[in-house]
């Protein structure tokens, strides 16, 4: 089975569209979104529909129940504060409504996903530091998780438990060892945060338990001049070009 992550779209279009073209050349079994489809970026009606037309799984990020008044807004930088403001006004009663209503978490036998951690998952802590890893790795353990899929820092990672070590690893592509637990962050979709402007999804690969990272190059000037247009916070257009 093919399974693709994707996350933290933001409200940019582009590379929804982009990503959305890859996963259509992929052709995945599943396809799960975790979260924060909207925010930051000008196009939050348009990236709703598109991701309520797909047959895709969704969980809540922290910007989609902000944006449904779900979540103090006040938890927010003052930048995605303004953009959340700005992006109530956009969506209709019943786009809010869905977005209110989106679990926070997804639970199988094989994986669970969440929008940051699996542990508190309502609070949307970043796992970005050893000791809130070490929490979620517990949890995993106390609950015999092996594996989970979060997003939410916007920078891809691994996280490895091996034996009682934890190590962080930055590759591309790593196959999956039955022995060990992992917490995979699948970096984000309309606002890549790791120096690289490309967007960022995961395939997984069930067969051969190979998790791969995929970047999808989008046309960014123009997810950038309707955010300038929209009167959004400049440094929202600019950031999407270094990636940052």
């Amino acid at each position: 089975m093919k399974i693709v992550f994707l996350s933290d779209v933001h409200s940019n279009l582009e590379a929804l569209l982009s990503v959305k073209k890859e996963i259509g050349r992929i052709s995945p079994d599943r396809v799960f979104l975790l979260g924060d489809i909207v925010g930051y970026g000008a196009d939050p009606s348009a990236c709703l529909k598109i991701v309520r037309e797909s047959t895709w799984d969704v969980i809540a990020g922290n910007h989609d129940l902000s944006v449904a008044e779900k979540l103090d807004i006040s938890l927010l930088n003052p930048y995605a504060q303004r953009a959340v403001l700005w992006t109530k006004d956009q969506l209709s009663e019943e786009e809010k409504s869905y977005l209110g209503n989106l679990p926070l978490v997804y639970k199988s036998p094989d994986f669970n996903c969440a929008h940051s951690g699996l542990v508190s998952p309502e609070k949307f802590s970043y796992l970005d530091n050893y000791p809130a890893v070490y929490r979620d790795i517990d949890f995993m353990q106390a609950k015999d998780i092996p594996l989970s899929f979060i997003a939410h820092t916007h920078i891809p990672a691994i996280f490895i438990q091996r034996g009682g070590n934890l190590y962080r690893d930055y590759s591309k592509e790593i196959e999956i060892n039955s022995k060990y637990r992992y917490i995979i962050n699948i970096g984000s979709v309309g606002q890549p945060r790791d120096r690289d402007s490309k967007s960022c999804f995961c395939l997984f690969d069930t067969e051969n338990m190979v998790v791969k990272f995929i970047r999808s190059e989008y046309n960014i000037k123009p997810a950038q001049d309707k955010i300038i247009k929209a009167g959004l916070p400049f440094v929202l257009a600019v950031r999407l070009e270094g990636g940052w």
